[in-house]
């Protein structure tokens, strides 16, 4: 049966069909047939009911197979007598017709069709209840207005009689006539409510008693999403790389990566970071991925990876012009380096050197009618070996200068093993061929004997004799460095960026971090952004050895440059880029990654080591200490001769090392940890000073290196416990005691052996046994207080808190000595 159908049946009609087949029917016929019309407008309320009932309306025919099957049994007659005339789709239609209810399906504005349930025929079914006629009742039903309900009796030979059918408002005229409706409404009944949870919060409105029942809300079933993972085949990463990060890059579980990398012996965590190239591949093919390393963010930060040799090589010839030779003074301590270096300058550094020694590296030019030639002025003391070997590496020619009168010592041989690794040419420069004692016999063979033979022994090495007092031989010592740098046919390229090393650097007070620097290749201009490892800078002053400020520093300049955010170590290379903005952010990223390089390190050191660590400073003694020095190459070479202080008793512990002068803040740095300031040709703040003596810390401050080595090695034995002994000094033997109420058992004893003083070490033995240790109270003779007693006298001995002593013991005193120990 549709849907939507709508059988409107009026009382006219209705009856017609109940007198036709009233045989049929038969009682069936009062049953109540609901009656829905639809609400005339105010026009069509006016018109009298009896032109509404009049007026026919068309039925609409039910077909056989449309009416259930328990109507058709209901309605059927007894016997085709009953109705001859009738033939059965008549029969049919006419109980369709009676049996049917008239319902009202409104269809939404949308154009669906509402979908049929049996609870709506149900309702529908219990509304058509029997109700007197005198009492008609509203049918509420929820959605739309259904016209009240009336019952009419009637019987098989009168029709029914017609009655006014009043109209009623639909849902639709409701919004044509809103003012109507709001008149017609009947007053709301409120039923009883029940006491809720709103109730008890106090959410239901006070004034209002209706509630309604609250929505219910459905969660929607979570869909679980079958997609299955697609994992790479490929990938192409950048190292160092965490674990968590290859996992997510390969779609895999961060513990299947940690399990693989256990089975081969790795043990990581989930935030570790991995940098071992083939490691990372291996795990890659085990797990069905091929990963190739991408290296160009390396190469990037790298800027570069030529080096400057390479990049004079590959340079064009035309740019190619010649530089001066740099050499380096390398030799034994108080052999005459600075001397040789003033006579070739005609200057006087030795009177600034403190100690009458080379305690930095330093870079000079030297101009002479031959040619110009940088020097490089290396210490000869062994604390300064990285020096050296700075010196060594960035040089083209290595003098090496033996003292004629003591010939080679170790720190000599040390200089020729740093020359023979650099690959640079050696002249050798026998100095103080005028003092008595020179032979310079002994000096060939000394260089034979490290495989250096000299031209005169028919070899290679030149050899000059010079005497840096005198100037004998300075001369020859220039041609032979001239003619050496020709033969290396030594050039560069001005036209490109400059590329370089860094000799030295320190924090100035005025200027802030200064670097002298050698250029090597290209050229440095005023305002040039240069990157140190991970220090950026731009050139804002630049000035050669002499003081003199310069605008532009040509290849194998040695200049001291400022401008720079820190200082760098002495050593690293620079590199000219394109602006300052370029080098930050080129400086921050290596600065990241050698953070974490450093607690990636600390970290395995730490888990590695922490119990032997533990049981090693359980057993020994810590010496904290925070180091200051003036550049820093010092730092670096005295913190190295430091750590060199043989001891298995102490351990130095540097806490802070620094460039500058000791600060207030190193001063609460040390008092915090209870360590001492060393302070190498450097001073204290003038603000620390109060701090310093109020903390009362230990400051040592020292010019020369062997004499700060030398304090700091007294420091460490300090820390040791002195070692206690014990010598005998004097024996006393108990012949009677006496008792004292208010002193206690006074021993009389005689002196047998030695002397017996009131400040010893006393101790009791009875026969073999040791039954008192401790000091004298009071040490009489006759009835004087005395300081000692002699052998052979007699004397009373109180011993503090000891009354105990019987005759015939023996007591013997000590005297108590500490000796320091060694390290």
């Amino acid at each position: 049966m549709a849907k939507n159908l709508k059988l409107k049946i009026k009382n006219s009609q209705l009856a017609e069909a109940l007198n036709l087949n009233k045989k049929v029917l038969g009682k069936s016929a009062e049953k109540e047939v609901k009656k829905t019309t639809k609400k005339p407008t105010k026009a069509k309320a006016k018109a009298a009911p009896e032109e509404v009932a009049a007026k026919p309306k068309p039925v609409r025919k039910v077909k056989a197979k449309d009416i259930p099957d328990h109507i058709k049994n209901a309605n059927a007659p007894e016997s085709k007598e009953d109705n001859p005339k009738e033939s059965p789709d008549q029969i049919v239609e006419t109980a369709a017709l009676a049996s049917e209810e008239t319902v009202t399906i409104e269809t939404p504005k949308d154009g669906t069709t509402p979908a049929k349930t049996e609870d709506k025929a149900e309702t529908v079914k219990e509304a058509n209840v029997e109700k007197p006629a005198s009492e008609p009742e509203e049918v509420k039903v929820p959605g739309r207005i259904v016209q009240p309900k009336t019952t009419t009796t009637t019987s098989k030979d009168k029709p029914l009689p017609k009655k006014e059918i009043k109209p009623e408002k639909t849902f639709k005229d409701t919004k044509e006539a809103p003012k109507k409706a709001k008149e017609q409404k009947p007053a709301k009944k409120f039923e009883s409510k029940s006491f809720d949870a709103r109730d008890r919060q106090g959410l239901r409105d006070s004034e209002d008693g209706s509630w309604r029942r609250r929505r219910p809300r459905f969660k929607q079933k979570r869909q679980e999403s079958n997609i299955p993972v697609v994992r790479p085949s490929e990938l192409t990463l950048q190292l160092p790389i965490s674990v968590k990060d290859l996992a997510a890059a390969m779609k895999r579980k961060a513990s299947e990566l940690i399990s693989k990398l256990f089975m081969h012996g790795v043990v990581h965590t989930i935030n570790d970071y991995l940098d071992d190239e083939t490691l990372v591949q291996l795990i890659g093919s085990e797990l069905n991925c091929e990963i190739t390393i991408d290296t160009t963010e390396q190469e990037r930060l790298q800027i570069t990876g030529k080096s400057i040799s390479e990049e004079i090589s590959e340079a064009s010839s035309k740019n190619l012009t010649p530089r001066a030779p740099v050499i380096a003074f390398m030799g034994h301590v108080d052999h005459g380096k600075t001397s040789l270096i003033d006579a070739l300058r005609k200057s006087n550094l030795t009177s600034h050197e403190a100690g009458a020694i080379t305690q930095h590296i330093g870079a000079f030019q030297c101009l002479s009618e031959s040619g110009n030639i940088t020097i490089l002025d290396t210490p000869g003391h062994e604390a300064f070996t990285e020096m050296r070997q700075r010196g060594a590496t960035v040089t083209d020619i290595v003098i090496l200068v033996i003292a004629g009168d003591e010939g080679m010592m170790p720190q000599t041989k040390e200089a020729i093993k740093h020359a023979k690794e650099a690959k640079a040419p050696i002249i050798v420069a026998i100095n103080k061929c005028d003092k008595q004692g020179f032979n310079v016999d002994d000096v060939y063979r000394q260089l034979a004997e490290q495989e250096l033979l000299p031209e005169a022994w028919g070899g290679e090495i030149i050899t000059v004799n010079c005497s840096a007092t005198t100037g004998e031989g300075i001369s020859s010592l220039v041609e032979m460095i001239l003619l050496q740098s020709e033969v290396l046919e030594l050039k560069a390229d001005a036209t490109t960026r400059a590329r370089g090393t860094v000799i030295e650097s320190q924090l100035h007070r005025g200027l802030g971090s200064v670097a002298t620097i050698l250029v090597q290749n290209g050229s440095l201009k005023i305002g040039d952004a240069l990157v140190f490892d991970d220090i950026y800078g731009r050139v804002k002053t630049m000035h050669d050895d002499q003081g003199k400020s310069v605008q532009i520093a040509g290849p194998s300049s040695p200049v001291k440059i400022t401008g720079l955010s820190g200082i760098p170590e002495a050593g690293c290379e620079f590199i000219g880029v394109e602006n300052e903005k370029e080098a930050r952010k080129i400086c921050e990223e290596r600065s990241a990654g050698v953070k974490r390089a450093s607690l990636r390190r600390r970290s395995q050191s730490e888990i590695e080591g922490l119990l032997t660590r533990s049981q090693e400073l359980s057993q020994k003694k810590v010496l904290n200490i925070i180091l200051r020095a003036d550049v820093q190459g010092s730092l670096e070479a005295v913190k190295i001769s430091l750590m060199k202080i043989p001891s298995d008793k102490v351990e130095l512990n540097i806490i802070t090392e620094g460039v500058g002068q000791i600060s207030e803040s190193d001063v609460q740095l040390a008092e915090a940890s209870n360590a001492a300031i060393i302070g190498f040709h450097t001073q204290v703040e003038s603000h620390a000073e109060p701090e310093i003596a109020k903390a009362k810390l230990t400051v040592k401050l020292h010019d020369i290196i062997y004499h700060l080595i030398n304090d700091v090695k007294d420091l460490m034995e300090d820390q040791l416990d002195k070692i206690r002994t014990e010598n005998e000094a004097g024996e006393a033997e108990v012949r009677a005691v006496f008792k004292a109420s208010h002193l206690g058992a006074i021993a009389g004893c005689q002196v047998i052996d030695g002397i017996i003083k009131r400040n010893h070490y006393v101790k009791v033995f009875r026969g073999e046994e040791i039954v008192y240790e401790g000091e004298i109270a009071s040490l009489k003779r006759v009835k004087d207080d005395v300081k000692e007693v002699s052998k052979g006298l007699e004397c009373g001995i109180l011993l503090n808190n000891f009354n105990e002593v019987q005759e015939g013991d023996r007591i013997k005193t000590y005297e108590i000595t500490y000796l320091k120990q060694e390290l």
